[in-house]
């Protein structure tokens, strides 16, 4: 929703008294909250709290409810109003959207309040599990909701949006976690968490559904390891995926005597003091493909292979000729063919084609709409317990 603001011409004697717009704005604010609770109270499943014919119990609690909604900078209609009766210049348009990352970081802070066991919520909206909210208000209180307080419900539902006397685009632009007081204290860090929860478990479900032994499953089950690595050395992640796919025929040819090391970047153990594997690889000497047998780092999980690799080329000044060379694929694995990482001669050649072609495509489209899907159902559910169910 965009809201856009636009002067509203007043009698002269009205205009110039800014303790009458102030009431009157608070005022309008104030029928507003009511507006809403009431519109909340009309689509909730029913109120176990003042059950029966108790109807003036049921209006002095949402009129308080109301109350404090607008309590402090309130919904930001307030100062809107006073803006437009006072004659100024309307403000940009406010962009009122979550973003992914908002829509996670509301659904973590309740839930994870409400029941450290609570699962996702079901493709329906509906969350399931020991801890599932039934829509009921009987859990407020003064003491809050399951150990939320209800200053931090409010602020949740209202959604504050800060300041309404930015005076730019960039300010009127500003995320709902930094833009709100309340909220003013949550780390960006804290948001980078939500959002790459959100990410890994986009990519842990489209590996489900690819089929993790598909070549488009094994992207997807190390694209966010991928995406963390090529952020710490500021290259393409699918050049990084294009090597270990390379290195591993796909994720099916791992490096181990009957398991898996976990070796995505065919690192050898020359140096290492870690656990180690043994085994034959194909090496080119002159141009000839031949057959030997070497000894290979084993690593306990695919996010210690792509830390190890980021050390490797970081520490190694032989590698920063592919490092300089960014984002660019083609530079990237020339780089690293020109220092003698592989003796394959088409080794830079067969790293970009496969970063360009298709299979990575398709696992990161089928990675994006589990993302869509998840952060939906998550704003989908992103509400409070005890205020009954909004009905969609």
């Amino acid at each position: 929703m965009r809201i856009a603001a636009s002067p509203i011409d007043l009698n002269p004697s009205t205009k110039a008294d800014p303790a009458k717009i102030d009431k009157v704005s608070r005022q309008l604010e104030g029928q507003f909250a009511q507006m809403l609770v009431k519109s909340m109270r009309d689509a909730s499943s029913g109120d176990p709290m003042f059950p029966g014919e108790n109807q003036m119990f049921r209006e002095m609690y949402d009129q308080q409810m109301a109350k404090a909604l607008t309590d402090g900078k309130g919904l930001g209609l307030s100062a809107m109003i006073s803006k437009q009766l006072s004659g100024d210049t309307g403000g940009p348009a406010l962009n009122t959207s979550l973003s992914t990352a908002d829509a996670a970081k509301a659904y973590s802070l309740v839930a994870g309040k409400r029941d450290a066991s609570l699962p996702l919520p079901s493709r329906d909206g509906a969350a399931t599990g020991v801890g599932a909210s039934t829509g009921s208000a009987a859990g407020i209180g003064a003491g809050g909701l399951g150990g939320i307080g209800m200053s931090q419900v409010l602020d949740l539902i209202a959604g504050r949006t800060g300041s309404s006397d930015a005076g730019s685009d960039d300010a009127a632009a500003l995320s709902w976690p930094s833009a709100n007081d309340r909220w003013s204290d949550v780390a960006a860090s804290d948001a980078a968490d939500a959002n790459a929860a959100v990410n890994a478990s986009a990519a842990s479900s489209a590996a489900a559904s690819l089929g993790e032994r598909t070549p488009e499953g094994f992207v997807a089950k190390i694209w966010t390891h991928a995406q963390k690595a090529a952020r710490e050395l500021g290259v393409d992640p699918r050049a990084l995926v294009a090597q270990a796919a390379l290195e591993t025929g796909w994720g099916r040819r791992g490096i181990g005597n009957g398991g898996d090391s976990n070796n995505l970047f065919g690192i050898k153990a020359t140096g290492w003091s870690g656990d180690k594997v043994t085994t034959g690889t194909h090496e080119y000497v002159n141009g000839v493909k031949t057959t030997e047998t070497a000894d290979f780092r084993a690593y306990g999980s695919a996010e210690e292979s792509f830390a190890d690799y980021v050390r490797l080329l970081k520490n190694n000044s032989r590698y920063q000729p592919a490092l300089q060379a960014g984002t660019d694929i083609k530079g990237f694995a020339r780089g690293l063919q020109q220092a003698g990482y592989a003796t394959d001669p088409g080794y830079a050649a067969k790293i970009a084609a496969i970063a360009n072609g298709p299979t990575i495509d398709r696992a990161v489209a089928a990675i994006g709409n589990a993302a869509a899907d998840l952060s939906n159902r998550y704003a989908s559910t992103a509400e409070p317990a005890g205020l009954g169910t909004i009905r969609r």
